[in-house]
């Protein structure tokens, strides 16, 4: 769990420093969070849907940085 914890604090880093629309990151780290979560595909699909949209890309990010700190705080 502590390593886990860990991995999810350093991947939340990485989320913040997300510039924005268009970012190639972005797919590259809700990718990444499909393999460090349990989180539900649900809650991915809405993410990488706010992300392919400059008018939601925020609601995305911040939707993502939710669901990690959620994540590290129920460990």
């Amino acid at each position: 769990m502590k390593k886990q914890n860990t991995q999810l604090k350093d991947f939340l880093a990485r989320v913040k420093q997300l510039r924005g629309f268009g970012d190639m990151n972005s797919y590259r780290v809700v990718n990444e969070f499909k393999e460090l979560s349990n989180d539900k595909d649900q809650n991915i699909k809405h993410i990488i849907e706010d992300f392919s949209n400059p008018a939601t890309y925020y609601n995305g990010k911040n939707r993502l940085i939710k669901e990690v700190e959620d994540q590290i705080n129920n460990d």
